[in-house]
């Protein structure tokens, strides 16, 4: 009954902001009416609207079918108590165990296909958690509890970052100049990109089951920051540590090659090789390359369960192949994949190369943008057999690129608008309640409401690149390594 009690007074709460913000349309405390500051007070107003629009919506929805739990409001609760998931973790933890345990045994074998835990990320990830306990004689528990605590603390972090990039997206939407603001004015910002940090459901779905995805979005928000900055050196090191805990992602640096962003590509393939090497050479070759069997297995049985939000999941559920939900409590099977489907096998393949291909060549000879950044990072995740749910926080970033200059060039025309709030909704917040409602029928594709909200923005992702304009090939040679995040 209390849960039920916050639940509601929340959603009013929220309901009662979207009036404020659309009926009185407030200022940002501080700033001196100007035409620059009228445009940054109306994308920040709109960006909110779009934000807590959505939140309230999905928490109306869940209090219909007494899901209230399930939405951004529900997962705000948890992550501001002291609860501490060990989603990444505890597979972590098993896998250290084991290699001391049967050093003489292959990893893999061992613990993925043996013991049926889903320790799915390839030995460089293992670095942090095994270095620390023989550097330091640290326990593997002391290690993850101060993993913990530093993956809570980054969603000050991220939040920095989001302002930092939607600042920089506005100034560039403004031609790059730069608007100096008051104290008053930078200290309400940082707390709106607070406040969206703490409403946007991936990210805290990621925080509340203990994952790495939490850190890892931290890394892209940093790298897209960097790119924005005309640091491509330290973009790519930044971008090293997302590939060391999902190698497909490095794919980026074939992408950057084809751009001839060479700085790029050799910070990020150097850092990531030093990762390599030096788990090649803790590890063992035979266990770093025993990846391969987990790579292949996943790559044809995918997850059917409703948080796999890919062409994968959305093909396994359509075929009723493999568990959807379990019960009303929703629980994942930690142990059992779905068997395998040679159609969705070949969907998979099919559709996860057509997004990988097609980010590849797209506008080689422009020069790549923050926006082209963001547009690559969320076609890696897309086209990954298993996407869960957690993994678009990385949207977050990602629309702190691409929202102020929406805003600015209505890519959509008219449309512009209704578009950007329906993606942001359905990429960004929790339907799961009413959704699951559709497992058992054919309308479980309603359950890939979030791939969906995911194909919105990379459509909006390929309209605003289409729309910036290339440089002269000349400036291209003779300028900086990047250009600026957008020209108008």
């Amino acid at each position: 009954m209390k849960i039920l009690i916050a639940s509601v007074a929340l959603t009013l709460l929220c309901a009662g902001l979207l009036f404020v913000l659309w009926r009185h349309r407030p200022g940002i405390p501080g700033l001196v009416s100007s035409r620059e500051t009228q445009r940054l007070e109306s994308t920040w107003r709109l960006w909110l609207i779009c934000l807590v629009g959505g939140v309230a919506l999905s928490a109306l929805l869940a209090l219909a079918v007494g899901a209230q739990r399930e939405t951004s409001l529900g997962y705000l609760r948890i992550v501001l108590s002291s609860h501490a998931g060990e989603d990444s973790w505890m597979p972590m933890l098993r896998a250290s165990a084991f290699l001391q345990a049967h050093p003489d045994t292959l990893l893999y074998q061992g613990v993925f296909f043996g013991q049926h835990v889903k320790f799915q990320y390839p030995l460089t990830a293992l670095l942090p958690l095994d270095l620390p306990q023989w550097l330091f004689g640290l326990s593997g528990e002391s290690v993850v509890t101060i993993f913990q605590i530093v993956s809570r603390l980054s969603l000050v972090a991220i939040a920095l970052v989001f302002f930092k990039l939607f600042m920089g997206a506005m100034q560039a939407s403004s031609g790059g100049r730069e608007l100096k603001l008051p104290k008053m004015s930078k200290g309400a910002l940082i707390a709106m990109s607070l406040a969206s940090t703490l409403l946007f459901y991936p990210l805290l779905r990621s925080e509340y089951h203990g994952q790495i995805q939490t850190l890892m979005t931290l890394a892209a928000g940093l790298a897209l920051l960097a790119w924005q900055r005309d640091q491509p050196r330290l973009a790519g090191v930044l971008m090293a540590l997302c590939c060391i805990i999902k190698p497909q992602w490095g794919v980026v640096v074939l992408w950057a090659l084809l751009r001839r962003q060479w700085q790029f590509a050799l910070f990020a393939t150097v850092a990531t090789g030093v990762a390599g090497l030096l788990a090649l050479a803790v590890y063992g070759w035979n266990n770093v390359f025993d990846y391969v069997s987990v790579v292949s297995f996943l790559g044809r049985h995918g997850e059917s369960y409703f948080i796999n939000q890919s062409v994968n999941g959305l093909m396994h559920r359509f075929y009723f192949n493999g568990v959807n939900l379990q019960g009303a409590g929703q629980l994942w099977s930690g142990t059992d994949f779905p068997p395998y489907h040679q159609v969705v096998h070949l969907a998979t393949v099919v559709t996860s190369a057509l997004l990988l291909v097609l980010a590849l060549v797209w506008r080689i000879g422009k020069r790549p943008s923050t926006t082209d950044l963001g547009l690559v990072m969320l076609t890696l995740t897309m086209a990954s057999p298993i996407a869960w749910d957690h993994h678009y926080a990385l949207l977050l970033p990602v629309f702190a690129v691409v929202f102020p200059a929406a805003v600015k060039r209505q890519p959509f025309g008219a449309w512009t608008m209704p578009v950007l709030f329906v993606t942001l909704t359905l990429s960004c917040q929790s339907f799961v309640g009413p959704t699951n409602l559709a497992a058992g029928s054919v309308w479980n594709v309603l359950q890939s409401y979030q791939f969906a909200g995911a194909v919105m923005a990379l459509v909006l992702l390929y309209r605003l690149s289409w729309l910036e304009q290339p440089l002269p090939s000349a400036a291209r040679r003779d300028g900086p390594e990047l250009a600026p995040a957008t020209v108008y």
